[in-house]
């Protein structure tokens, strides 16, 4: 039988440790004949703050991993033995090979990066920020946490008298120039 991709349910942020253990039970079990390439697809970009560039990887499939191999009942269950991995991704407990199309545009992505994009995040801390939509809508609060990869802010809004942090995407608030 030939080796076909597949897709792996895994804890988040344990996909490189999950990777890890799949190469290493691979050569511990000489499987290396049935489990071919192991992915955790990825993309960097330049991250600008406070004027500075930083190359910053992301993981583009939080929870899955990737994985070239020769299925049969046996690496199944050695794959899914692997502490970290969930399950196949599949029909009803059957592992369903990725199609030759997704393979190719995941490689390319993984392998050859074309264009590091660079992001600009538009808020740092202690800027002021009104908010636009949602139950705080037209609230003025100061930007405490800036989560570019999520494009998210925590912003802290007076409620009451009491400062209270607010979750929010980078398209719900607008710069405050005055206040």
């Amino acid at each position: 039988m030939a080796m076909e991709w597949y897709a792996l349910n895994t804890f988040s942020s344990q996909e490189l440790t999950v990777k890890k253990r799949i190469e290493q039970m691979a050569e511990r079990e000489n499987l290396t004949e049935k489990i071919g390439k192991v992915l955790v697809p990825t993309q960097e970009y330049i991250k600008v703050k406070d004027g500075k560039r930083k190359k910053v990887s992301t993981n583009l499939f939080p929870g899955y991993v990737m994985i070239e191999m020769d299925l049969d009942r046996h690496t199944q269950y050695m794959v899914t033995s692997v502490p970290g991995v969930t399950r196949f991704v599949g029909d009803g407990g059957t592992p369903i090979p990725l199609r030759k199309s997704e393979v190719d545009r995941l490689l390319g992505i993984a392998e050859n990066p074309d264009e590091i994009p660079e992001v600009e995040i538009p808020y740092v801390e202690g800027d002021q920020v009104r908010i636009k939509e949602g139950p705080f809508n037209d609230f003025v609060g100061a930007v405490e946490e800036v989560n570019t990869e999520k494009r998210k802010l925590k912003v802290m809004v007076s409620v009451f008298g009491r400062s209270t942090p607010v979750e929010l995407s980078f398209n719900q608030v607008e710069a405050v120039t005055e206040f």
